[in-house]
Formats: structure tokens, C-alpha cells, sequence
């Protein structure tokens, strides 16, 4: 279809094909039950890691009985730990429903153990901070090829991604998709979020992410327009994905080489604006949270709940 279509066509095609196919897999994903909650929470290594560093941390979770899968390890309650590219450890939490104090609690035990056992028997001091500066020139923690090209781009098109990869934690908070018509006020009270005092960035860390990539980082370009529909909301984003470069080849997705959804679908996960569906959820989330110690987040869940219980 591709070589018959001029390059607008050809672009108009792809965003409502692939508008379609979004919205039939989000509807499929998501619950028709109770809303859940969940969260990524990032911690910084308080020096630079080397590679054998990692190893060691590797070999430690799983001889304390976690399965490895590839760069990531899943506990038996189903807390799922992944590694980004500075080191930063990161916890992924199971969904959890609003009233689940018990569970969130297990969860932050679960953690702060985890932190405190790598500590003890590695010397390797985790920490819930947004960000640690001169770490620019940090080795490469994590070489999955999607980090390895990631770090090559980063190097080109902003003057401080590098900062970004290797020495910044954040805490990403999700709200499951459960209805079609929850969308959009999810998505501006999400984007609400973004900016409000207890949520949004440290002036830091955001003047890091101002200066990594324009193309991925930010907010989405239609947090504050009124959209009417959540079709018009999914299209929307999916023009935006489609104008981003593709990793690895440096062309919007609609020029690049492989056009197919599931190839879309892993470039949307190389975008990192401030808001973002998530279909592993299906969820929406917000990624401007900065790390801090544990003892802290409780609350900042509470508010997170109640901030849109309301819908």
C-alpha cells in the first residue's frame, strides 16, 4: 500500500489504520472491573556502576529467589524489578485497588528490603533521589540494544540526555483504563497532574528533560486542547508517534522501514512525554513524579487516588 499512496496519503493511512488497531487493543486490554493503581519507582545508585557491578546484583536477586527474564527479575508476589541504563534500579508494582493499604505497604517492605539486602552484601547504596549531577560520562549499565541506541541518539540531539539515562530517578504513577468514556477526563486530570505542586518535576530535573529530545520528552501536544472524543484523543497521539524518529534510523515512524502496528507499538514505548498511555495495563501514566525515600511516597499515593477518584 505503501508505494502507491503519495507521502501524505501515505500518512493519513497509517495514522487511521493504526487509530483503529489502537483502540480495538486498548478495549481489549482493559478491565471491566474495579479501577486499579500501580507505580515504577526508580532508584539511583549513589556512585557510578560498572558492568561487574551489575553482574553481582544480578547473581544476588536471584539467589535470594527471584526469576531472572533477561535484564529483569519478577519476585513471587509479582513486584517485577527491571535496571535502567545508569543502573537505577526499578520496582514495577502489581495493580493494586484503592483501599488495598495492605498490599501497597508489602510492596514499599518489599522494596526497602530489597534496597537494604543489596546494601549489606554488595556495598551498593540505592537511593530515592531525582537526580545526581556528573553523570553524564557514566558507563553504560544496561546494553540492551534499545538503550545502546538510545544513549547514540541522546549524544546528538540534545545537550543533556546523557544526564537523563544515567543520573535521573523518577517515580511513574498509573490509573487503569477500565472505560472508554474515563478516557479523556483521566488524560486532563492526568495532565493536571504534570503541573501541580506535589507532582511535577524538580527544576532540575526538568531543565534536564527540556534539553534531551524534543521529539520524546514533554508534554503531549494535546493536553490542553478540548478534544470530544477518546478516538480524537487516541488519534491524536498516534500523530504525534508518528512525526517522532524512529531509534536507529532517524526518520519519522511513517518514512521508516518497518511500518507494521507491532513495530509502532514498540516506538510508542521509546517516547517519554510527561504523560503516556501504557498498554502493559492498559493504563495511563504520569512520569513526573521525582524519586524519594520511601517514607515519603505514602502520601503522595493517597493524593494520587484521590485526585482522580472523583472521575
Amino acid at each position: 500500500m505503501r508505494f502507491f499512496l503519495s507521502e501524505k496519503n501515505q500518512f493519513i493511512f497509517l495514522r487511521s489504520k493504526f487509530a483503529e488497531q489502537y483502540l480495538d487493543k486498548l478495549m481489549n486490554r482493559a478491565e471491566c472491573c474495579e479501577r486499579t493503581y500501580g507505580f515504577e519507582y526508580e532508584f539511583l545508585p549513589l556512585f557510578p556502576l560498572l558492568s561487574e557491578d551489575m553482574e553481582k546484583i544480578y547473581q544476588l536477586l536471584s539467589g535470594i529467589g527471584l526469576v531472572r527474564q533477561g535484564y529483569e527479575f519478577l519476585s513471587e508476589s509479582n513486584i517485577r524489578i527491571s535496571f535502567e541504563p545508569g543502573g537505577q534500579i526499578e520496582y514495577q508494582s502489581p495493580p493494586i485497588t484503592k483501599d488495598d493499604t495492605r498490599s501497597f505497604e508489602s510492596i514499599i517492605e518489599f522494596m526497602d528490603h530489597t534496597n537494604a539486602v543489596i546494601r549489606e552484601k554488595l556495598e551498593i547504596d540505592y537511593i530515592g533521589t531525582g537526580f545526581f549531577p556528573d553523570r553524564r560520562d557514566a558507563p553504560l549499565c544496561n546494553q540492551s540494544s534499545r538503550y545502546v541506541t538510545l544513549h547514540e541518539r541522546l549524544n546528538r540531539t540534545g545537550s543533556r540526555g546523557l544526564e537523563m539515562m544515567k543520573g535521573t530517578a523518577s517515580i511513574h504513577l498509573h490509573v487503569a483504563i477500565c472505560r472508554l468514556d474515563h478516557l479523556l477526563p483521566l488524560f486532563y486530570r492526568l495532565c493536571e497532574l504534570a503541573g501541580h505542586p506535589g507532582f511535577r518535576m524538580s527544576s532540575e530535573r526538568r531543565d534536564i528533560w527540556n534539553h534531551t529530545d524534543p521529539m520524546r520528552c514533554g508534554m503531549p501536544p494535546c493536553c490542553f486542547e478540548r478534544l470530544q472524543s477518546p478516538n480524537q484523543l487516541i488519534e491524536r497521539l498516534i500523530d504525534f508517534a508518528l512525526h517522532a524518529e524512529v531509534l536507529g534510523e532517524d526518520v519519522p515512524f511513517w518514512r521508516s522501514k518497518d511500518q507494521s502496528f507491532s513495530a509502532f507499538l514498540y516506538h510508542m514505548t521509546t517516547l517519554f512525554t510527561d504523560v503516556r498511555f501504557n498498554l502493559k495495563g492498559p493504563t495511563l501514566e504520569l512520569r513526573t513524579l521525582d524519586s524519594m525515600p520511601t517514607d515519603k511516597f505514602i502520601d503522595k499515593w493517597q493524593l494520587f487516588i484521590s485526585k482522580l477518584e472523583t472521575i
